[in-house]
This record gives C-alpha cells, structure tokens and sequence, in this order.
C-alpha cells in the first residue's frame, strides 16, 4: 500500500523537484545569455522560460493551489471577520444635511434635546425662540475619543438656532433655571457673597446653601440672560413665608412682635384679631417670616459660662421649734464652661450639639438649721404651720415669675389657667388677716395675711373677698374668689410673699 500510494507519490514528487531545480538552472543560464544581448531580449526569455517551465510542470502546480487555496481563503475570512468586528459604530447627528456630531446611540440625543430644554425654560415660554432641534441620523463607523458627551451634543444642537444664544453662566436650584449672566466669575461673586455675609466676623465658622445651587456654563438664548445687578436682586431677596410660632414663658403679644419685626396691629390681623394680652405657654400663633430665596446653613462652634445652681442643704435642730429657721451657710453659684456647635438656618438656630462642659468654679451648697421640736398643742385657729401651701389648688399655671416685666420688676407670681375666673383662694398657712378689701395700690379686691413667724403672703386682683380684717384663719381656709380687679389684664391671683418685710420668690416658699 505504501510502495503503490504514498511511496509512490513522494518518488513524483522528488522527481518533479529534481526537475524543479534543473530548470531553475537552465532558466539561470539562458537569463545569463540574454543579457549580453539587451534587456528586451531578456525580458523575451524570462516570458519563454516561465511559460514552458508553467506547461512542463502544470500538475505540480495545480496541486500545490489546490492546498494552499483554501488555506489562504481560511485566512483571509478570520482577518475579515476580525477587522469588521473591532470597529466602533455610532451615529452621526445631522441638520439640513450637515454633520453635526457623532454620538452613541439616540439616548445621547434624547439626554442631550432634554438638557436644552432646560436651559432654554427659563425664559423661552412667552418669547419667540424657536430652535429647530429635529435631526437626521446615519450609522457611521466612529473612534472611540470622537464620540460626542451630552453636554456637547447640547452646545451643538443650539448652535442650529440661527444665532440667538450666547455663551453664559447659569445659576440653577435644586434643579432649576434662575437665570444666566455673561460673567461666571460675577455669578461665583455673587454666591460667594451671600455666604460671607453670614458668616460675619466669625472667620471660624462655615457656611453653606442648604439647597443644591449649581452653577453651568454653556451656550443660552439670549433672552435668558439677564444683567449681573438683576440676578443678584433675585438671589438676595426675599418672600414672606407663614410659619406657627409656640408660646413661651415670659412671652407677650408686643415682645413676639418685636422679635419677628412686624407690629402688633399686623399681628393681629394674621391671627384673625383673637390675640390677646393674657397669652398662656403652649398657645399657637401664626407669624409671616421674611424667607430668603436661598437658604444658608452657618455652623459654628462657641463657648460661654452659665450658672451652677447650688443646692439647700438643711440641718435639722431638734431644741427649735418646727417654725425656726436659721441660715448657716449662704449658697454661692458656681460657674460651668461650656462649648455648643451650633447650626443656624437663615439666623435662626435650628440644631444645637454639646461638645464639653467644664466646672470652672464649684458651686457652694446652702446650708439652713430648721428646727423639728413640736410645739405645744393649741387651737389650730390662726396658728402658723411653719409651712406655705400652693395658695390655688385647682389652678397650676404661672403665667408670670417673680421677675423684671415691661420696665418694672413683678414682685410676685401670677397664677390662671383655663376658666380662672371665680376659682377658690386659700390661705397658704394659719394666721392673722391684716386687711381685705380693695387696695389703691393696683392689686385690687386683695388680702393679707400674717402668720406670726415673720411671714406675710398677699393675695390680689380677686373678684371678691371671703373674709375680714382681724379674723383668724387656718391653713387651707377659702379667703377669696378668683378674678380680675386693679392693674390687670386677666383673670388670675397675684401671690406675693413678704419675708420681715422684704418681698422674696415666692417659689422659695410653695411648690405647685
């Protein structure tokens, strides 16, 4: 099988080289020949020469193509196929003909249409700018780095609007179109500004909008532009705004006023003219406050020193009666030191986080002697416990503190509530009624009594009075009806306490 197939044909195929090799040789020669003749006999030769040796070795030829023929197809395919494949594809934005940019794909023009939209509703609406944003597409073979962004797609598309846009820089919020100024630099002043302004002196502190403000530079009609001063005029001003404000302590129609800048008159009127002077904590009232288009948060850390309440301490004296009482030790505040960051919101705090707090000076306790001796036992009529009572027992409100109020100092507290009026007052402890009736000094129907240890509670403004000078009374004992006579505004009892003569905090004395 060997000696009559592949034997065989090796033996053509080293005969047919042999041949090969031989005509190459004689082909060498006659070339050789022909050249002392001249070069057109040569080139004669070289056609003779390839056409016999083509003839004479016509098999061997056309089996050495028939291998390498398809080898060389295969070849070629995966070149092609792999040529082809790598190439990037896109398409190229045209107006009118006119290749304007090439792209991704059609999401890029849809982003792009969107963007301009944007820009262009600031001021566009009633104007007639009409931009011819209607393109052709054509697929075309692209590089990599000459696929245009969204945001030149966009310059591009409003650079066909027959020149009516300019290039400028826009000032958005949250996402929205303020207006454009020719000048970024102007518009990064302005904002600039607004930050500074906020933070004052204070060059520790930091600020920042509380909104997303951006700014973009690009291309803009030209009726979106406006000049630097109007845009600013914008920025820095403001809207009233309605908010509901919370009572406080302490709180009155003219100082709410005062604080929000406004009259009471326009307090009023806001309020449906229901304010009154008797306003109570907790109360809710409307208020218009003057809002800043962009709204700054400053944050700051501060430092200041409060108080440290000192504490009684009381010493019991068994040799003094239960009524005696004796300061030993005056009690001295202390100081503390303390460091707050503080958030504010258009200057108002909004946030307040503590960071340290140190005892710079320690408070000094007081130190009272009571005695816990009993004395004899007596008629209870007119008799002092040694101890005050809360002189309302159905009414726990105080509507003003023993403290500085409208340019005078309020020597004792004020006590009201829902349906003041007509409520019960009792004697704080036993004693002595020293005089009850109407006192010219602006309490009113008042009455006052003294318990025979040095103290003396007054009792005003009531709508009538249950009992009369000289009678003795026992603690808990009714002496008058809530209500609103003298220097008053409503309804309420004014409670003072006289200690050997000197008006004190009644707080010291009662607890509610």
């Amino acid at each position: 099988m060997y000696a009559a197939f592949i034997g065989k044909r090796i033996a053509e195929l080293k005969e047919e080289f042999s041949s090969i090799r031989e005509g190459f040789s004689i082909a060498r020669k006659r070339i050789e020949e022909a050249k002392k003749v001249g070069l057109s006999h040569v080139f004669h030769e070289y056609i003779i020469v390839t056409a016999k040796s083509f003839i004479r070795h016509k098999g061997f030829v056309c089996s050495i193509l028939n291998i390498a023929a398809p080898v060389g197809a295969v070849f070629l395919l995966g070149f092609t196929v792999q040529y082809w494949t790598g190439l990037n594809y896109g398409l190229m934005l045209a107006y009118d003909g006119k290749e304007v940019a090439a792209i991704q794909n059609e999401k890029v023009f849809e982003q792009a249409s969107e963007m301009v939209s944007q820009r262009m509703v600031h001021d566009t609406a009633d104007s007639d700018v009409k931009i011819n944003i209607t393109p052709t597409f054509h697929l075309t073979v692209v590089d990599a780095g000459s696929v245009s962004p969204v945001n030149t797609v966009c310059d591009k598309i409003i650079q066909q609007s027959n020149g009516i846009i300019e290039e400028a820089s826009g000032l958005y919020v949250n996402g929205e179109l303020v207006g454009a100024v020719k000048s970024s630099a102007d518009l990064r002043y302005m904002l600039q500004n607004i930050l500074n302004k906020a933070k004052g002196t204070d060059n520790n502190a930091t600020a920042a909008f509380t909104q997303d403000v951006e700014t973009i530079n690009g291309l803009f009609p030209t009726t979106s532009i406006m000049k630097t001063e109007a845009l600013n005029k914008i920025i820095t001003g403001t809207s009233k705004s309605p908010v509901t404000y919370t009572v406080k302590e302490g709180d009155t129609v003219t100082s709410i006023a005062k604080a929000n800048h406004t009259t009471i008159s326009a307090l009023n009127k806001i309020n449906n003219n229901q304010l009154g002077d008797s306003l109570m904590p907790g109360d809710l009232i409307n208020l218009e406050v003057a809002v800043p288009m962009l709204n700054v948060q400053l944050v700051k850390t501060v430092d200041y020193q409060v108080p440290l309440s000192y504490k009684t301490v009381t010493i019991s004296d068994d040799s003094q009666y239960t009524d005696y009482s004796k300061l030993k030790t005056e009690g001295v505040n202390g100081v503390q030191k303390c460091v707050d960051k503080i958030y504010y919101i258009n200057g108002m705090e909004s946030k307040r986080e503590i960071i340290s707090r140190t005892v710079v000076t320690p408070s000094v306790d007081k130190v009272v002697v009571t005695g816990t001796k009993k004395r004899p036992a007596i008629s209870d009529l007119g008799v002092s416990s040694g101890s005050l009572m809360w002189p309302v027992p159905s009414l726990h409100t105080i509507t003003t503190y023993f403290t500085w109020r409208w340019g005078s100092f309020h020597t004792g507290i004020d006590i009201s509530g829902g349906g003041a009026y007509g409520r019960t007052i009792v004697a704080s402890d036993g004693g002595v009624v020293i005089s009850a009736g109407w006192d010219s000094g602006g309490y009113g129907n008042c009455v006052r009594i003294n318990h025979r240890n040095g103290l003396v509670t007054l009792y005003g403004h009531a709508s009538r009075v249950l009992v009369s000078p000289g009678q003795r009374v026992t603690k808990g004992q009714a002496i008058a009806l809530i209500g609103s006579t003298g220097n008053s505004t409503g309804p309420h009892c004014h409670f003072e306490v006289i200690k050997n003569g000197t008006k004190v905090n009644p707080l010291g004395y009662v607890g509610r």
